[in-house]
């Protein structure tokens, strides 16, 4: 079933005529969410293993210094002279302060997808009305889930575009500016993020979406082309932001 909406959209679409099962749909968007969020926690801390490099923060077992003066002591405000005398500073690595960067992120990337499919929905089904289309919203939002599909085959593409540029990375320095454009690059990389990749995942989706609303929407095929390709254009102007 899989490999026909990828591969046969139009055959797809047609045998569920006019309403795809929005159950198989959400079923669809949910793999995408968790193998987007399971890619991008994978990548921080691949990448994050590699940064061995240390900084200088600050020590939040010291008390500031409006508590670790004499003027503080003096006026019997409390005895805080044993924290005090713990270092301003403390040596961290670089890897574990951007981990904990990436795990703060992680539920954002789950949630962005979920919130994505009835946006792009939304669009489609905006687009397909104007160019005369007709059904339920559901049918719509069938389709822009199963529409999610190739975006699977670009993670496993950009997994592999990872490691390759991974080889080459040198992520042991300490300098802040050079790190945090390696991540960018390396992060991009590996969600497939690069122009080319990004412009043949979306007109794949451009595909998919076709057929879908074509037989979801009752459309002519040029129709239908018209409006998905309006909304995968926004979609890949997205990608590249």
């Amino acid at each position: 079933m899989l490999s026909d909406a990828l591969l046969r959209p139009n055959r797809f679409f047609e045998e569920r005529s006019p309403r795809p099962r929005l159950a198989s749909a959400f079923a669809v968007v949910l793999v995408v969410a968790l193998a987007s969020t399971a890619l991008f926690g994978f990548v921080g801390w691949t990448m994050t293993q590699r940064m061995t490099g240390t900084t200088q923060i600050d020590n939040p077992n010291r008390p500031s210094d409006t508590f670790c003066n004499d003027d503080f002591f003096t006026d019997g405000a409390g005895n805080l002279s044993e924290e005090c005398d713990r270092p301003k500073q403390k040596t961290v690595v670089i890897g574990d302060l951007v981990w904990k960067e990436f795990q703060e992120k992680i539920p954002l990337v789950f949630l962005g997808v979920l919130v994505a499919w009835p946006f792009t929905a939304i669009g489609l089904h905006v687009a397909s009305a104007v160019a005369g289309g007709e059904g339920s919203f559901s049918n719509t939002l069938s389709v822009a889930g199963w529409g999610m599909l190739p975006s699977l085959v670009q993670m496993l593409v950009g997994i592999g575009l990872f490691y390759l540029a991974l080889r080459g990375a040198d992520l042991s320095g300490s300098d802040p500016q050079v790190l945090l454009d390696q991540l960018q690059s390396l992060v991009a990389t590996a969600r497939g993020g690069s122009a080319f990749v990004a412009l043949l995942g979306t007109a794949w989706q451009w595909v998919v979406w076709t057929y879908g609303l074509k037989h979801a929407r009752r459309l002519s095929t040029g129709a239908a082309a018209v409006s998905a390709g309006a909304i995968a254009l926004l979609s890949f102007l997205a990608a590249l932001a």
